[in-house]
């Protein structure tokens, strides 16, 4: 199925110079189009891809200044409040303090301006018994138990922590007086995690989360479920900070990890980008370049079929005279009116149709010539065997006193001597049956019983026209070779009658008869011209089927059927001619 498919496509591409061009310039621009899409798509890729990873770094590194900044600051924060002398007086008091002092306390939180930014969303502050202290700047936050339980969470030298509780996170820091450097409370802020998301400006489809050193979150840019963000801190562990690189993270498939760990508080950075939506541009240049190359390649079609019109509309002419030609049409010229190739080529075509008309011409003249000379000749001359026989039958019928017969002889022959001085080319039926008459007459005075001859004809054919001595060779033909030789009685038949082809004559007699191999060489063999069988042969039968294919074309003639002892029919057919259409062809 497939190599005949294959099969008929070659036919119908190489069947034809312009289909042929078509295919080849299609083919063309198909992979040069494709080629510049390609490299140009690759090409864009590696651009881009090197410029996103250099644009992912160095965004990266500034989320990371972010966050070492907020780390800064809010440790910084917790410095300055644990060595706050009005916190440090307030935790050295034994019992609970007073509503004035906490006021004072609150006032105190609320002039540092870093508290009046939405940074955090609560501040606890309890000595090592019970909670003393909170500011609520946010959402709501854990209950006293909670926090007091954990105390032992607290670094115990001071330094600042930070932790994350159910996705809350918090920076804590244990209080220690001044002088003994004795644990006297603790303070805990509740960062804002808006804030944060924030701080890592993170757009389009990128993930950006920070991690503690446990793999605990701080912060995600965005949420989704389908991204497990452990995996992403365990592939992110792996690597320092250093060049950003793909990766496979399911369900995204390929993404661009970069990581950089904070210089402060041992936070890690991790951002993540899709490949694909970093190939969004060079795939809006490929597609761009796509269409422009469509674009092109279908003006390149309309260019290239007007051109491919132009150069193989003379090949179509000439492909379509020499289609005439073979059919032996050599009349038509080319009407190539160029000065490239193709006008070389028509002007060669011509001259070759020229010469071949000549050349045709001028053998059937000679052809033609031939024939009139056969043809006169067979006229102007008699069957010396037939005149020999004739004149014998006058000798006998002297011998025995028929006068009356010798007299129909005599008249008989004067009439086919007559007939053969007759230079009229075409005359009617009629006017040609009686030379046949004349020569059946001659022929039942020599044969007298032994031949029967009989003669039908429709009269609507009598006076069509038809070439002169056409009948007479094929009806002595018949008597020569079919019945002379014949043992016993014999008969002849003659009949004519109008059908649709034309004119059919018909000479049947009832001979030697012969093979099929004689009666086709009867219609094909030649003689020189103007030589005359004295015995009879085929010369003049061949001569007479000629004849009437070069005045009628290969439509007319003569056909032969006839077998050994079984009889000869001949067949004329000829166009039915009236004298007034004989006239005008002549």
């Amino acid at each position: 199925m497939m190599k005949q498919l294959l099969r008929n496509l070659n036919d119908y591409f190489f069947s034809s110079v312009k289909r042929e061009l078509m295919l080849m310039v299609t083919a063309t621009i198909i992979l040069v189009v494709g080629a510049i899409v390609i490299v140009t798509y690759n090409v864009s890729i590696d651009l881009q891809m090197k410029d996103a990873k250099a644009n992912d770094a160095a965004k990266v590194r500034f989320i990371g200044d972010n966050i070492d900044e907020t780390v800064i600051t809010i440790n910084r924060l917790m410095d300055s409040l644990t060595q706050d002398t009005e916190v440090q007086a307030l935790l050295n008091i034994p019992e609970s303090p007073t509503l004035s002092e906490i006021r004072q306390l609150e006032d105190l939180f609320l002039s540092k301006a870093v508290f009046s930014s939405d940074m955090f969303n609560a501040i606890y502050l309890f000595n090592t018994r019970d909670l003393l202290f909170r500011l609520t700047l946010g959402s709501s936050a854990p209950d006293k138990q909670t926090l007091n339980y954990n105390k032992y969470r607290y670094d115990t030298i001071g330094r600042t922590t930070w932790r994350i509780d159910n996705g809350t996170v918090y920076v804590e820091k244990s209080l220690r007086q001044r002088e003994s450097l004795r644990t006297i409370g603790y303070v805990s802020i509740e960062i804002n995690k808006e804030y944060l998301r924030n701080r890592l400006q993170s757009e389009g489809n990128r993930f950006t989360y920070v991690y503690d050193e446990n793999g605990g979150m701080l912060v995600g840019s965005r949420e989704d479920p389908a991204l497990n963000t452990e995996d992403l801190f365990a592939l992110a562990k792996q690597e320092q900070n250093g060049e950003p690189h793909v990766v496979k993270i399911p369900p995204y498939h390929d993404m661009l990890l970069t990581t950089r760990l904070s210089e402060y508080g041992k936070w890690r950075v991790v951002s993540v980008v899709p490949v694909k939506e970093l190939a969004r541009g060079p795939e809006l240049i490929g597609l761009w370049i796509s269409i422009i190359g469509i674009l092109g390649a279908l003006s390149g079609f309309v260019v290239f079929w007007y051109a491919s019109r132009r150069l193989t509309a003379p090949l179509h002419d000439l492909r379509k005279l020499m289609d005439l030609a073979d059919v032996d049409n050599f009349q038509h010229q080319a009407n190539i009116h160029r000065r490239d190739e193709f006008g070389r080529l028509g002007r060669s075509f011509n001259h070759m149709m020229r010469k071949i008309n000549f050349l045709i011409s001028e053998v059937y003249q000679k052809e033609i010539a031939q024939k009139e000379s056969e043809y006169k000749a067979l006229k102007a001359q008699i069957n010396p065997h037939f005149l020999y026989n004739t004149l014998d039958t006058i000798r006998w019928l002297a011998m025995y006193g028929e006068t009356q017969k010798i007299e129909k002889v005599a008249v008989s022959l004067s009439q086919i001597l007559r007939a053969s001085l007759n230079s009229k080319d075409m005359v009617p039926i009629r006017t040609e049956m009686e030379s046949i008459d004349a020569y059946l007459a001659i022929q039942k005075n020599r044969f007298e019983h032994r031949i029967t001859v009989a003669v039908h004809f429709d009269e609507r054919i009598m006076d069509l026209l038809i070439p002169r001595f056409v009948l007479q060779p094929l009806v002595e033909n018949s008597f020569i070779h079919g019945l002379e030789p014949k043992l016993g009685k014999g008969s002849l038949l003659i009949q004519g009658s109008l059908g649709t082809n034309g004119v059919t004559i018909r000479i049947i007699d009832d001979g030697v008869g012969m093979d099929e191999q004689r009666a086709r060489e009867l219609l094909e063999e030649r003689k020189p011209a103007g030589i005359v069988s004295a015995t009879g042969t085929g010369s003049g039968v061949n001569n007479v089927h000629e004849r009437i294919r070069t005045l009628f074309g290969e439509a007319y003639g003569l056909s032969i059927v006839s077998s050994p002892d079984s009889g000869t029919i001949v067949e004329v057919v000829l166009p039915a001619k009236q004298e007034q259409q004989a006239a005008s062809n002549g």
